[in-house]
């Protein structure tokens, strides 16, 4: 039926349902780009929160690593400290 009435039409009229058709497939690939920013852009966040996340886990980690290091030194420095002096 849409065939007939395009055959029929006038060419001003095929032209503006040409139109509308091509605005409607405009709209619809423009709201399909929209939607795969928006994937696009939370799945960016998502990583970026659980890059932060293990990066702080990571200095966590390095912290503590670094405190067990420096309590190992004093104990060692108390120790040749405490050592006699040697006589040459």
């Amino acid at each position: 039926m849409f065939q007939t009435m395009q055959t029929n039409s006038t060419p001003q009229q095929t032209a503006i349902l040409g139109a509308i058709e091509s605005h409607a497939g405009v709209a619809a690939f423009e709201a399909e780009l929209l939607a795969e920013l928006r994937t696009a852009s939370d799945n960016v966040l998502r990583l970026a929160a659980q890059v932060r996340a293990q990066a702080n886990a990571d200095a966590a980690d390095a912290a503590e690593t670094l405190a067990e290091q420096h309590a190992i030194a004093q104990t060692l420095i108390g120790r040749l400290l405490a050592m006699p002096v040697a006589q040459a």
